[in-house]
Parts: structure tokens; C-alpha cells; sequence
């Protein structure tokens, strides 16, 4: 490509195509949309834990005036299929017989106003009766425990490749188990000169996008339409199929920006329930969360690691076991997914002469856990690069040296059968060292100063991923951009857009990304995986290169020359002294009305059994973090005085957003090292109910120092090169922060949060 061309690519950098609509506001949410004669409806949550439904009274509920309807578990006789999942399908609809959780739905309220049914919902009565609370891993899965539930449910096995095992609910409140076993560990560990066993806890946070959940239903003659926040519309269009028992093209799922999501939004969550009311209510009915309510309806996963590593004389990582048991709250949701990326990811970016995993999802009775960003790659990154520094003071080694003896190289397969890694880790961590500088801090009183490196890493794809793209211009010049990568703050629209500019040569402002309409849209898997530019991007750039290819060829037959003597520019034709204006040719060719050029591009990575996630990773994602900060030994306090994080980009299409994704990331990632977290109490009411009580990071949270950088490698599988970078920013920072803390104090924490208690524990402790 030439250099004048990759240029203006990063031009995109000044140009980011929503940020006039959502810094005005006037951009389109689903909570704009307003129907007439749309109902509001409103949802009552169980306050108990966990508990049996004996009786719901709604009469008093139900003669409110200007009450349409109150739904409970009476009326889900619509639907052909009552529990919905990712990979196992147990969350009910509406609540039937038990709650599982503080926040479990056990009724509905629809009204012709928010206050009706706010006020309406009151008068509901439920009669339960208190079950044994189930409230973290351990003790569900004691003798003593209350089995959560009484038979298996519906499920889609998780067929996976080469040297991996799975079984869904597999044994009492086990929701699903993961195994991956590569060579002869035994042996391997026999031969070693050193064998380490470390225990790690991951602690538990909620995803907090400021757009609440939100869906939009209405029921037409013949078909019913809908509009959601969800990032997954032909995904939740399959599962409405499914629990209603009629065809996916009884229903239009609409999707426009998204305010933030994070995993959250992702797979089906209440739409379910906002179809079924409105078909109920024979009206148009939105469903809105609160925030309070959208911190109920999914949370990132909690759980314990065990790693054991064995190390050779020299310094060589040979093997390592991991043991995993993540939180999977009430309900499945995404969690199989997660735990089987947590296993497989947590052997880091290090060979391996024999790796095992083995990971289960147990299930408690709280809040449900599923897709966040990092996808159990946080988790992995966490303890596995905690452990690989904890390894390297032991054995007298410096953990950089350490790291660097360890690491993939470019080039080799991840592991066998697996796709080869596309990035240079020793490069990145050399920058990272570099680039993390001194900074001036007190050298008596109570404080203690300390540096730490990581280096997280996630895979981008697989299961045989596929995206399909259109892209249409019209008489005029004007680009219209159809496919199905969801804006859910990333800037995949200015990305995927600039991408199709830069093809056709045309201004970035005369290309338009098309709303998302499943009926119109073509099919797309969902926006996951950090997949949007190296998926949905290769489609839109295959379709652009062939609408392009199909201009001049028109353009070639009207000049009576060969279509590679012609250049394509701002909608004109030149080359060997000629000049064509398209618009005029387009009127001469099809008549005075004109006419509409398209083309399609499609990509699909194939499925292969012998890869052990059933298809080679589309590519690898590393974050590399290096943090100095202080500890005062008298309070517990942590003081970060400088942040330095970096991503492989491959080829960098907007640098802007890159880095907004590494930085935003991040920061995330330092506040639940510092101080976020969901708790329960003693009485095993959560501890954090509303987004007022809920610590998250805020301006003041900011390091003395932070600065980013990007890599640009070049071996990614998106055009030009380029990779995924969202979830990067998640990965390295937790092990980072543990590391430099044992560098300033000599104390290890192995728990999140790091919290000052928790400093000071550790610092007494040592002392003893």
C-alpha cells in the first residue's frame, strides 16, 4: 500500500464519525425510540437470595388506573421454550417456582406511564419461602449445600478440537467444566528443579455502562419488532426463535448506538420478556432498566486460580497445572465460554513442554456472571503473570530476564494445532521497561517504592468466525456501509467507514454506516472478541475492493480501454488522458433514474478439529503494563506514581481510538486492582445495591504519570495488517501492581482488591 495512503488512514484520527451525535445528544439510542400507544413496563425483583414462591397477589396491582397488565410466572404459556442461556439455558423468563438471587425477576408491571407502574409495582405481594442462601464457591459446593437445581437443563454441548473435554452441569451446582491437557506433565515435572504452587482470588466487578438496559417491542400483524441495546441482534433474533417456537423471520431486530456495554449487553438478557408483554399487551411496550436494575442483571466472574509451575535449573518454564473454580452466579449466561477461555489462557504468553487446565463454573445464588471485557483472560493474566514474577525471585532470577528466556516467539504456534503468535512480546516489554521512568518520590518516612512489569495476553477469535458485508453507492457517489460490527462506543463505524473511503477514494464524509437491521443488514455473529476491524473490517474491505474493481471495469468498457489504466477518484474515472464522470456514465448506462453499484464481501475462518478451540485464534492480544508506585507501611496505602501500557495494533487505522481502548481498559482494570468490587454482606444482601454506593474510578484515581503506547507489528489478519485491541487494556495491570507492591515491601497479595486492610495485613504478617 502506499505510504500516502496509510497517511490518511490515520487521518481517521480527527474524524470520528459519532462524535458529533452523542456530544449533541442527538444521536440514536434505543431509548429514543417512541411508538404510539407504547406502554411502559417495569419489573419486580426478588429481595431474597434465595427462596421458594409460594403465592404472588397482583389484584391490588392490577386495579391501579391506567394499569394495562402484571405478568407473572402464570403467563409464559407463549412461549414454546422458558429458560434462555448462552450454552446451557436455566434462566427463567419470569421467575416460576424459586428466586436464586437478590434481583431475580417474579413479575411484571405494564402501565400507560413509568410513575403507574413504579407505583403499581408496590402493591404486588409475594409470598416466599427463605431457602439456605448459597453465597460463594466454596460453600456451594459443600455436603451441606442446597442443591440450586433440580435437573439439568436444555443445552448446546461445546464442541471444542484436540485435547480438550467439556460437560455441562456436571455435577451438583457445577454449571460446566473445562479440561485441556497437553503433554506428559508427570514426567515433566519429575525432571524439574523446582515445582511452585500459588493460590490466587479474582475479585468480582460490574460492568457500569451509563446507557441502562433497554428494549423496545412491538407486535405487528404478522411479525413482532424490536429494539435493544444488545450487541448481538442475529443472535438474539435465533434465540426469540427458539423460545417462541416461530420462524427467525418473525422478528426485526434493530440495534443502534450502544451506550457503552462492555459484555454485558451481550447474547439475550430480557428481551425475552419485552416480546412476550407486548404480545400480552397487544401494544407497543418499553422495557427500562434502572441502573440500579442493570447492575442486577450481570457482573464479571470472581473465583480462585491455582497454579502449579515447574521451572528447570537454568530458568526454563516446563509445565504448569491450573486449577480454576470461577462464580457463575444463579444463572449461565456466557459463563461456559468464559471458563474455557480462562483455562486455556492462563498458561500466558510462555512455552510449554506439558500444560494442563482444568476450569469449572459453580454456581451460587447471586448476581449472574457472563461476558466482560478480557472474556477470562483477566483472570489468566492475573495469576499467571503474578506467579511468573513470584517464580523469578525465587529462583534468584530478574523477572524481566526471566520473562524474556520464557517467551513465544513470533511465528510459533501458540500451542499445537493453535494459530501461529503474530506479535513480538520481548518487544513490547522492552518498551515497556524503557519507557517507565523514575520518578521522584520521598525517600524516608513511612513510604516504600517498588516497580512492577506484566505482560497480558487474550486470543481474538475462533470457533470458525464469519462476516459478511455490502456496500452500495449511489448515482451521486454517496457510500452506504451495510454490515453488522455494533458501535458500542469503540468507534467501529469510523473505523470500518474510513476503511471504504480510502478504497473508493472518496471523502470520509459522503461514506454512511447503514443502521443495523436484521432484515436488512447482512448476517454478522456479534460484536465480540475485539473482532470488529479484523472480521467485519476484512468484509467491508473485500466488498469495497470488488465494488471498486466493478466501477472501472463499467468505466473500462465505456472508454474502450483496460480497467487497470483507470484510477477511481471523488467519483470520477482518469487514466491515459481520459476523465469520465461516473454520475453521467451511471444515467447513460441504466437511465435518466439512475442506478445503485453494490458488491458483497464475505470471510470465514474454517473450523479445524485438530486446533484445540475447534479453529485456529484469529489473532493474539497483548497488553504490556509497567507501574511505579509508592506504599505508605503505616496506612496501607497505594500511590501510583506512574503507568506505562501498550498494545500491538498490527497496523494502526485509528490511533485515537487504539489508544482510547488501551487507556479506557486500563484504568478499569487499576480501580478493581485498587478498590471496585461487588460484595455481599453478613446478611447476604449486596453490600453495593445502587450506582451511588458503587465505587468506580474517577479523575482524582488517575496515576501522577500515565502513558500509552502502540505497536505496529504488521502480522495481524485485519487489512493492512491490523488487529483488535478492546479488551487488551483489561489484562496486565493486576499482576503489574502485585508485582511492583512486592518489589516496594516484600509482601505478595494474592486477593483482590489490594485494598489498604489488605496491605496492612500482609506488612504485619511478614513482620511476625
Amino acid at each position: 500500500m502506499p505510504d500516502t495512503l496509510r497517511q490518511n488512514l490515520k487521518l481517521s484520527d480527527t474524524a470520528r464519525q459519532d462524535a458529533r451525535d452523542k456530544v449533541s445528544g442527538e444521536g440514536p439510542f434505543a431509548g429514543d425510540i417512541t411508538l404510539p400507544g407504547m406502554l411502559e413496563a417495569r419489573l419486580l425483583r426478588s429481595p431474597h437470595a434465595h427462596a421458594r414462591i409460594i403465592a404472588i397477589d397482583t389484584s391490588r396491582a392490577e386495579a391501579v388506573e391506567g394499569v394495562r397488565l402484571v405478568a407473572t410466572g402464570r403467563d409464559l404459556g407463549l412461549l414454546k421454550q422458558t429458560t434462555y442461556g448462552n450454552w446451557v439455558h436455566d434462566q427463567p423468563v419470569i421467575c416460576t417456582d424459586r428466586v436464586r438471587f437478590e434481583g431475580d425477576v417474579v413479575a411484571a408491571v405494564v402501565a400507560v406511564d413509568e410513575t403507574t407502574a413504579f407505583r403499581a409495582m408496590e402493591l404486588i405481594h409475594v409470598s416466599y419461602q427463605l431457602l439456605p442462601p448459597v453465597m460463594d464457591i466454596h460453600e456451594a459446593r459443600s455436603d451441606a449445600a442446597p442443591e440450586l437445581f433440580d435437573q439439568k437443563h436444555p443445552n448446546v454441548p461445546m464442541k471444542l478440537g484436540r485435547d480438550t473435554r467439556t460437560a455441562n452441569e456436571p455435577a451438583k451446582n457445577v454449571l460446566f467444566s473445562y479440561d485441556f491437557e497437553d503433554g506428559d506433565i508427570d514426567a515433566v515435572e519429575a525432571g524439574a528443579a523446582h515445582v511452585f504452587t500459588d493460590r490466587f482470588h479474582f475479585s468480582r466487578i460490574g460492568h457500569f455502562y451509563m446507557e441502562p438496559w433497554i428494549c423496545v417491542a412491538q407486535q405487528l400483524t404478522d411479525r413482532i419488532e424490536l429494539w435493544s441495546c444488545n450487541q448481538d441482534p442475529f443472535v438474539l433474533r435465533q434465540d426469540l426463535s427458539e423460545l417462541f417456537g416461530l420462524p427467525e423471520g418473525h422478528f426485526r431486530v434493530r440495534t443502534a448506538y450502544v451506550g457503552g456495554g462492555f459484555g454485558g449487553k451481550s447474547y439475550c438478557k430480557h428481551e425475552p420478556l419485552a416480546v412476550l408483554l407486548t404480545m400480552l399487551a397487544n401494544a407497543p411496550v418499553r422495557l427500562l432498566m434502572t441502573l440500579d436494575e442493570s447492575m442486577l442483571t450481570l457482573s464479571q466472574h470472581d473465583g480462585d486460580l491455582v497454579l502449579t509451575t515447574s521451572v528447570d535449573a537454568q530458568g526454563k518454564l516446563l509445565s504448569r497445572r491450573t486449577e480454576i473454580d470461577l462464580n457463575g452466579g444463579a444463572y449461565a449466561d456466557a459463563s461456559a465460554q468464559v471458563c474455557a477461555r480462562a483455562a486455556y489462557r492462563s498458561s500466558g504468553p510462555y512455552r510449554w513442554q506439558a500444560y494442563h487446565a482444568h476450569s469449572r463454573v459453580i454456581r451460587t445464588t447471586t448476581i449472574p456472571a457472563g461476558s466482560y471485557r478480557g472474556m477470562g483472560g483477566t483472570q489468566a493474566s492475573y495469576a499467571s503473570e503474578s506467579q511468573i514474577d513470584m517464580i523469578a525471585r525465587r529462583i534468584g532470577m530478574d523477572p524481566i530476564a526471566f520473562r524474556r528466556l520464557n517467551l513465544i516467539p513470533p511465528g510459533e504456534p501458540f500451542k499445537d494445532g493453535d494459530s501461529k503468535v503474530d506479535a513480538d512480546f520481548a518487544e513490547g516489554l522492552d518498551r515497556v521497561v524503557s519507557d517507565l521512568r523514575h520518578v521522584d518520590v520521598p525517600t524516608d518516612g513511612p513510604w516504600a517504592h517498588g516497580k512492577g512489569f506484566a505482560i497480558g495476553l487474550k486470543d481474538g477469535g475462533s470457533f470458525g468466525r464469519l462476516g459478511k458485508a455490502t456496500v452500495k453507492v449511489t448515482t451521486d457517489g454517496r457510500v452506504l456501509v451495510l454490515c453488522g460490527a455494533i458501535e458500542i462506543g469503540q468507534g467501529a463505524t469510523t473505523v470500518i467507514s474510513g476503511l471504504v473511503a480510502d478504497v473508493l477514494k472518496v471523502p470520509r464524509e459522503w461514506v454512511r454506516y447503514a443502521a443495523i437491521d436484521t432484515d436488512v443488514t447482512p448476517f454478522d455473529q456479534g460484536t465480540h472478541a475485539s473482532c470488529a476491524t479484523t472480521l467485519t473490517g476484512n468484509a467491508v474491505w473485500r466488498a469495497a475492493q470488488k465494488l471498486r474493481g466493478e466501477i472501472l471495469e463499467l468505466a473500462a468498457g465505456e472508454l474502450d480501454c483496460a480497467a487497470a489504466d483507470l484510477d477511481l477518484r471523488e467519483w470520477k474515472v482518469t487514466g491515459k488522458g481520459l476523465s469520465l464522470d461516473l454520475k453521467e456514465l451511471v444515467r447513460k448506462k441504466f437511465g435518466r433514474f439512475g442506478f445503485e453499484l453494490s458488491a458483497d464481501g464475505f470471510v470465514q475462518y474454517p473450523k479445524e478439529a485438530d486446533a484445540p478451540f475447534g479453529a485456529k485464534h484469529l489473532y493474539w492480544m497483548p497488553h504490556w503494563v509497567g507501574v511505579s508506585l509508592s506504599v505508605d507501611r503505616e496506612t496501607g496505602e497505594i500511590h501510583i506514581n506512574d503507568l506505562v501500557t501498550g498494545v500491538d495494533a498490527g497496523h494502526t487505522l485509528h490511533p485515537g481510538g487504539v489508544r482510547g481502548q488501551d487507556e479506557g481498559g486500563t484504568l478499569v482494570a487499576l480501580a478493581q486492582t485498587l478498590f471496585e468490587e461487588i460484595t455481599y454482606n453478613e446478611e447476604d444482601e449486596l453490600a453495593v445495591p445502587t450506582p451511588l454506593d458503587y465505587r468506580v474510578a474517577r479523575a482524582s484515581d488517575l496515576p501522577d504519570r500515565y502513558q500509552s503506547f502502540i505497536l505496529e507489528q504488521g502480522m495481524g489478519p485485519g487489512p493492512m495488517g491490523a488487529k483488535g485491541v478492546g479488551e487488551a487494556g483489561m489484562l496486565g495491570v493486576s499482576a503489574a501492581v502485585a508485582n511492583a507492591i512486592e518489589d516496594a515491601t516484600g509482601v505478595r497479595l494474592t486477593s483482590l482488591p489490594f485494598t489498604p486492610e489488605k496491605v496492612l495485613a500482609a506488612l504485619d504478617a511478614a513482620a511476625e
